[in-house]
């Protein structure tokens, strides 16, 4: 059995709602943040205890607030996702962890050469964009080289 965290910003949690559905089948388990931990909390001990009960992580990245960068507004995705994508990526490394981005949204160029599962070009908050196949195959390639 293979347990994957999924971690999302409430906004998208919908999103993440139905990438867990779409994902579903025999030996693969969602651990969903929402059923992890309380939002609010002191997040690193949870954070601890969950990566000891998974094998993978798939975060969502959507458009969460604004900011300025080069004089220019940038959407970002919600800081804590960030986070836990450096936290994650620093216990199991690169192949074990995989964004997944819906709507458009700054992200460093850093995360260029990352895993990055495509997702929509839109996001609705508090909806979910139906999962096309374009991304359920790049998220069976991850599952597959894990």
């Amino acid at each position: 059995m293979t347990t994957i965290f999924l971690g999302s910003s409430a906004a998208a949690k919908a999103q993440a709602r139905a990438l867990a559905r779409c994902f579903a089948r025999q030996g693969l388990k969602f651990l969903p943040w929402w059923d992890a931990f309380t939002a609010g909390r002191t997040l690193l001990k949870d954070l601890d205890h969950i990566r000891g009960r998974v094998d993978a992580v798939l975060l969502v990245f959507s458009p969460e607030s604004s900011t300025r960068i080069r004089n220019r507004r940038q959407a970002i995705p919600n800081l804590n996702v960030l986070f836990e994508l450096g936290y994650f990526y620093g216990h199991f490394g690169e192949k074990k962890v995989a964004i997944i981005q819906y709507g458009e949204l700054y992200l460093p160029s850093d995360l260029g050469g990352y895993i990055h599962i495509a997702g929509s070009r839109s996001f609705r908050r508090g909806k979910a964009i139906a999962v096309g196949k374009r991304t359920q195959r790049e998220f069976e390639r991850w599952i597959a080289a894990l």
